[in-house]
Parts: C-alpha cells; structure tokens; sequence
C-alpha cells in the first residue's frame, strides 16, 4: 500500500476538495478518536496523516456516511443521516461497539469507574505518604533546630493539604476542559496544551 503523508490541514482541504467535506479542526478530533487506526507522524512542529490510509478509513466509517451530505450530493451515495432506516442504525450501533471493543482489548479504553477508582486511591495514597513524612521530618527537623515539634507537625500537616487541595483543584481543571472540548467541540489542541 502506498503512503502519503500530508499535514492535517492539507488533508483536510484535499479530502473537501474530493467531496468529503471536513474543516482542520473536525478532522483533528477525528484523527484523535481513531489513533489506534490512522497513526500519525510529528514533523517539525505539526503532526502528518498518510493521506491514503485517511481517505480508506473514512470510505469504510459508516459514521462519515452516516453524518450528511457532501458538496453535490449525499456521501459516497448514501442518503443523509436523518433518512437512515432501522437497519442502518443497528449497522452503525454495531461497527461502534465493535470500535469499543477493539479500543478496549487494545487498552486504549478504560471503563469511568476504574478511572474514577484509581485517582481516589492515587489521592488517598499521596496523603498518607505525606502524613508519614511529615510525622518523621517534624520530628528530625524540631530536635536539629531546637522547635516545638507539635506545631512543626501541625504547620507541615498544613502545607501538605494545602498542596494535595492544589492538585485536586488542578486535575478537576482539566479532566473539565477535556470534557467540554468533547461535548463541544472545542478545538483539540486547547485541550492538548492544556494537558502538558
């Protein structure tokens, strides 16, 4: 099979200029939702899509055909998605399960519980961590300085709250941004550079 790498953007202005109309930023959500099929590559500071391997996967997405019209008629002769029958429905239900299954036997899908589930417990371990170092640096740190030891504990207890509220605050920030740039639409690199 043959490659052609392009840049998003000029991917998305060749695939509209095929008839599958799609903006940059739509075809970078896109891009993002089906890594595991469509990798891409960095080249300097904008990333590169193999262009043939982009058009065969979105030929093949019941969900492109499913989505609308394209300039000068329905997409690859299908009729738009308010017109889709049962069966067109269950076909569409099905590839999308399918797509979860693939995406979580890949490790690429973890269920929201055991998300959820795991940053409790990250929390809960970096607290008792901090207690136990705060309990040991107290008591190292008022004997070598001649402090009360209570209210050294007390201010260090302080401080690591202070700091396990302030991460809190932070990943509740983000995971926020991520869903508001799913729910709508919001360009994918904001929620990207918000990350790093």
């Amino acid at each position: 099979m043959t490659e052609e790498w392009l840049s998003i953007t000029e991917a998305a202005t060749r695939l509209s200029s095929i008839g599958d109309d799609i903006d940059r930023s739509t075809l970078s959500r896109y891009l993002k939702r089906f890594t595991y099929a469509l990798p891409l590559r960095p080249d300097g500071k904008q990333m590169l899509v193999d262009f043939v391997a982009l058009v065969a996967h979105r030929r093949e997405n019941i969900r492109v055909h499913a989505a609308g019209t394209v300039r000068g008629g329905s997409r690859n002769g299908l009729p738009p998605a308010s017109g889709m029958d049962g069966t067109r429905r269950k076909a569409q239900a099905d590839a999308e399960l399918r797509e979860m299954d693939l995406a979580e036997r890949r490790k690429e899908l973890v269920p929201v519980n055991e998300v959820d589930n795991a940053g409790r417990d990250a929390i809960a371990l970096m607290k008792s961590a901090f207690e136990r170092a705060t309990e040991a640096e107290a008591e190292t740190i008022a004997h070598r300085n001649g402090w009360d030891a209570r209210v050294l504990r007390l201010a260090l207890k302080n401080f690591a709250q202070i700091g396990i509220d302030n991460f809190h605050r932070e990943v509740l920030l983000k995971l926020d941004a991520i869903q508001r740039a799913e729910m709508y639409g919001e360009d994918d690199q904001s929620s990207e550079t918000s990350l790093q």
